[in-house]
């Protein structure tokens, strides 16, 4: 399914959107040229478990970065080598999110998190990287692979992320918000995506068995 993609970039396009109601678009957003991240294809998997603060996100993401205006800036513009900042808000869009986080200070991402550094490998002509870390009382882990570079972009990669020990309780619909950045901070970047949204396996509790004896 294809995606629809609303890129954030820079305060001017954020201060055009107070104006806004929540899911107008205005014509200064939706002129702006390309993100410099671009989301090719998303994936976005949210399981809402039992106790609280147990969810876990799942996300297989494809991105393309496109650099900054001058080109592409070494490492900073390569996500496997600087890394990438994940974020996730219950947002019905980017439009909704950013009227009521800068009308109302409402900016609710119940998970956002720097993915970084990556350990390296390399296979044969593959380069890819690998992730885990402490995030509260769950756990981040992450692999991204580099793709193949279409021209004139800076690398294009698959990202996968699974996070556990979440709240997550404030993502119920499907159509939510997802933020990308990169190590110079030249975004963050948001965009509309769908999520699957479901319950985790409760496993039934099994209580001591009284043997009576005669």
């Amino acid at each position: 399914m294809e995606q629809s993609v609303r890129p954030l970039l820079g305060a001017a396009v954020a201060l055009a959107l107070l104006s806004l109601s929540p899911r107008a678009v205005s014509p200064a957003h939706a002129a702006v040229a390309a993100s410099e991240i671009n989301l090719n294809s998303s994936n976005v998997q949210v399981v809402h478990n039992t106790p609280a603060n147990t969810d876990v996100l799942n996300l297989s993401l494809n991105v393309t970065s496109d650099g900054e205006l001058g080109g592409c800036e070494g490492e900073d513009d390569d996500l496997l080598e600087s890394g990438v900042t994940v974020a996730l808000s219950p947002a019905s869009s980017c439009g909704e999110f950013f009227y009521f986080c800068f009308n109302f200070g409402f900016c609710l991402q119940p998970f956002d998190y720097t993915v970084s550094p990556f350990v390296e490998h390399e296979i044969g002509s593959t380069s890819y990287g690998t992730f885990f870390g402490l995030n509260g009382s769950g756990t981040v882990s992450s692999k991204i692979v580099a793709q193949a570079t279409p021209p004139n972009t800076c690398g294009t990669w698959s990202l996968n992320l699974q996070a556990t020990g979440l709240d997550l309780s404030s993502i119920t619909s499907t159509s939510i918000t997802l933020f990308l950045n990169d190590s110079d901070d030249s975004g963050p970047f948001c965009y509309d995506v769908t999520a699957n949204i479901g319950n985790g396996i409760v496993k039934p509790h099994h209580g001591v068995r009284k043997v009576r004896r005669h």
